[in-house]
């Protein structure tokens, strides 16, 4: 089928992303005096504040619900990231995979053997959230996913002919300013056709970015293409420090892989449809247990 629009760049351009370290408030309570020989006596009324005290302080609905996890937030969030581009003010339309997804890993540095790691890893992650299928190609042919791990040395080759640039300005651009990148063609009816990634090793490794890199553009590559200051946590905020996927991720990934998102649909359909789904009890309920799902997958386990 014909492709209906040109490459799609989304090129991490982490040189210029600042790390942020978010310091929590620690609750801390204060030592109750011992009493001395003697004691006081304390009542049933005085017990009860004591128990209420101690239950308002430890019991788990005590908690606020993190900013993230408003139903108002999660559809923005959404909106902000699937349907919107980081170059082009352009507001597009839901793109996803429809069909399997085959991939082949090309090694053109060392280290094979870790980066398939994370490859597989990650892959296997979103396989899980999404439902989609997602396993090694077969054949060159077969292949609608091409990982590229080399070198900044080769970037402008590879620019050139992986993802078939001829813009000799755009290409030094990119070849300067990105640490690792992705691009996606769509069919005509906005379902995702192939995509690429390249990352060039060596200039992730100097940028502290190879997680960021393989965990980022293989998401990105899913539908998700733009990068935003107004979603928090997220690997999709190039202000955070956030190298694996976080709650908000995992939410974003289940939202575009539900059944009733379809490829195509507007803003205006899109946001309809969110507001039923995100109001049910099972999404509800998937919202408080986002956060621990996600780590249990995935490179998480690298960390255990």
């Amino acid at each position: 089928m014909t492709i209906q629009s040109p490459y799609n760049f989304k090129p991490l351009r982490s040189s210029s992303r600042k790390l942020h370290t978010i310091y929590a408030p620690v609750a801390q309570l204060d030592r109750v005096p011992v009493s001395e020989t003697g004691g006081h006596r304390f009542d049933s009324c005085q017990a009860r504040h004591i128990l209420f005290l101690l239950l308002l302080f430890f019991s788990p609905i005590s908690f606020a619900e993190q900013p993230w996890q408003s139903p108002n937030y999660i559809l923005d969030s959404f909106i902000e990231i699937a349907l919107n581009n980081e170059y082009s003010t352009e507001i597009s339309k839901v793109r996803k995979w429809t069909q399997p997804i085959h991939y082949t890993i090309t090694h053109r540095t060392s280290d094979q053997t870790l980066h398939q790691q994370l490859i597989e890893l990650h892959l296997a992650q979103l396989a899980d959230i999404t439902g989609l299928e997602i396993s090694p190609a077969q054949s060159i042919e077969q292949a609608n996913l091409n990982i590229i791990f080399s070198t900044e040395q080769k970037l402008s080759q590879e620019l050139k002919h992986d993802f078939l640039l001829h813009d000799k300005q755009q290409v030094l651009e990119l070849s300067r300013h990105s640490v690792c990148l992705a691009h996606f063609s769509v069919f005509p009816d906005s379902s995702i056709n192939r995509a690429i990634v390249i990352i060039p090793v060596d200039r992730a490794r100097a940028h502290a970015k190879l997680l960021s890199c393989v965990v980022e553009e293989l998401t990105q590559i899913m539908g998700l293409p733009n990068d935003s200051d107004k979603v928090f946590p997220s690997i999709f905020n190039d202000k955070s420090h956030d190298d694996y996927l976080s709650g908000l991720d995992y939410l974003l990934l289940r939202l575009l892989y539900h059944p009733s998102i379809k490829v195509g649909m507007t803003t205006a359909k899109v946001k309809t449809l969110l507001r039923k789904i995100i109001s049910e009890d099972t999404f509800q309920q998937l919202i408080i247990d986002s956060e621990r799902l996600v780590t249990q997958q995935g490179l998480y386990r690298l960390l255990n």
